[in-house]
């Protein structure tokens, strides 16, 4: 399969009339470092051009698989189906090729899920035995993506990123798990995500014992009343809301903070929103973006912003107007 993809070339170093491979003669930490930078297909295709690296690439611990970088031949007109084919053979060959008792320090991904495809939760089963630390999915999916028992269990996991939506008005929906888990996650990172269920997102937050950092942008929070994110561990919080896709993620929604340990506050959204504040004693940066309607009376939104980071040591609040 090596032989598929185009060649790579290294540049070398003439020492005493010897000509020296530059990375090669690097400790092995270090070249994976480097090559963590790439493709997973680019470190494959770099294997075949120096006989040192022939094998380097099944002990790597970084994987960073993109359909878009999926070779193809340009004399070819290929379908999306055909490419999708040869995405996931790529992936299984890889994941089958490499030692499995290497540990994958970090896990990118990049691709479709279609109906009735399990191969995606095979990768994530794959991935949690070999005790990922570090998982990034980007998903375009036509079905809910779960996450699996497999996943929400595995006690290497400490950074967690999902984004379900390349499409301006798009969010994929992700199906909250009802057991406890993620036992030492302490980042987690939602883009364009569409969220079912508060009371389980609320236990879901709650039951991360050491989640330090909490992003959510262009989400949506079907039919939430309330979003409730109550955790002594949360230090930094990040929640953008501001004209990505439509609905409007927390339309109709009160925002409700219980995060005493918190040390950033970072929203973006509608001035009309309801916030609820308890004890953001420990709040040192709150950084407000403020969307308001010019005909609307935010004055006592706005206050009750004011009043919940009272207590933050550097403030700033970006308000801007939108006249109908």
């Amino acid at each position: 399969m090596v032989g598929a993809f185009k060649s790579t070339k290294i540049p070398r170093l003439r020492c005493g009339g010897e000509d020296v491979d530059r990375l090669s003669n690097l400790p092995e930490p270090i070249i994976h470092h480097i090559f963590s930078f790439l493709g997973t297909i680019d470190v494959v295709r770099a294997s075949a051009v120096s006989r040192k690296w022939r094998c380097f690439w099944l002990s790597i611990p970084y994987l960073n698989f993109n359909i878009h970088n999926i070779w193809s031949n340009p004399q070819e007109k290929w379908s999306l189906e055909k490419i999708n084919e040869k995405f996931k053979d790529f992936v299984n060959w890889v994941l089958l090729s490499q030692n499995g008792s290497i540990n994958i320090q970090r896990f990118l991904l990049s691709c479709f899920n279609c109906v009735d495809d399990y191969t995606l939760y095979r990768w994530l089963s794959a991935v949690a035995q070999r005790n990922v630390q570090v998982l990034d999915l980007d998903i375009i999916s036509e079905e809910p993506i779960k996450l699996p028992l497999c996943l929400v269990t595995c006690e290497s996991l400490v950074s967690l990123k999902l984004d379900f939506g390349k499409k301006v008005y798009h969010q994929g929906v992700l199906e909250l798990p009802t057991c406890a888990g993620f036992t030492r996650l302490k980042s987690l990172d939602l883009q364009k995500v569409e969220l079912l269920d508060s009371n389980l997102f609320r236990k879901f937050i709650s039951s991360c014992p050491l989640l330090e950092n909490l992003n959510m942008a262009a989400c949506f929070f079907r039919d939430f009343k309330i979003l409730d994110i109550s955790t002594t561990s949360l230090k930094h919080l990040t929640i953008d809301d501001v004209g990505f896709c439509e609905p409007k993620g927390l339309a109709n929604c009160e925002v409700k903070l219980a995060c005493p340990n918190l040390l950033s506050l970072k929203f973006s959204g509608s001035a009309e929103l309801e916030f609820s504040f308890e004890g953001l004693k420990s709040l040192k940066k709150a950084y407000i973006y403020l969307d308001i309607d010019g005909d609307d009376d935010v004055c006592y939104g706005v206050s009750k912003i004011f009043n919940g980071v009272r207590n933050a040591e550097v403030l700033k609040l970006n308000m801007v107007v939108s006249w109908v």
